[in-house]
């Protein structure tokens, strides 16, 4: 039992008080990922991580609540990307935290907490999203304590070559 315990401290100290290296084991699995299709990671995430990830750690030392709901920051959401996009980063991070669970000698209790977690925070930012498009929507059950901002993208001029590239090709 104390063995547990201590391995749990172990993993909400490295979640509350280093979360910059866990964001930044994100931030390259993103980048790898990104790479595959040939440009930069357009992370919608990017200044939210370190401030969840921090209120995860806070969880896992006992704080009652919502991760999600505690974290503040500036939440940047892309209708143009839409939902699988976001469900593509949540995904990301939840396999980075997994790993550092793992890693770090958390158990089952540890992996629940980052999954209870995670979960809250990809419906809530899903359910934001489609209270952007539609003002009418349900609002999330689990709010966000942070800003919210939509955000609109541009195709990257590669992207864009590309697609003209396309329309010639099938034009011809």
């Amino acid at each position: 039992m104390a063995e547990q315990a201590r391995r749990r401290a172990g993993v909400a100290r490295v979640f509350a008080g280093q979360p910059e290296r866990l964001a930044a084991a994100w931030r390259r699995a993103r980048f790898a990922e990104a790479r595959k299709e040939g440009a930069p990671p357009r992370n919608q995430l990017d200044n939210v991580v370190e401030p969840f990830i921090r209120e995860i750690g806070r969880n896992l030392e006992g704080k009652e609540g919502s991760a999600w709901s505690r974290t503040r920051a500036v939440l940047r959401l892309t209708p143009q990307r839409g939902s699988r996009a976001l469900h593509e980063e949540f995904a990301a991070l939840r396999r980075c935290l997994l790993d550092a669970v793992e890693t770090l000698g958390g158990g089952d209790p540890e992996r629940a907490v980052v999954n209870h977690a995670v979960d809250e925070a990809a419906i809530s930012s899903i359910d934001l999203l489609a209270h952007l498009s539609n003002p009418f929507a349900p609002k999330p059950r689990v709010p966000f304590a942070g800003l919210v901002v939509q955000s609109f993208e541009k195709p990257a001029p590669a992207l864009q070559a590309h697609r003209s590239a396309d329309a010639q090709a099938a034009a011809h």
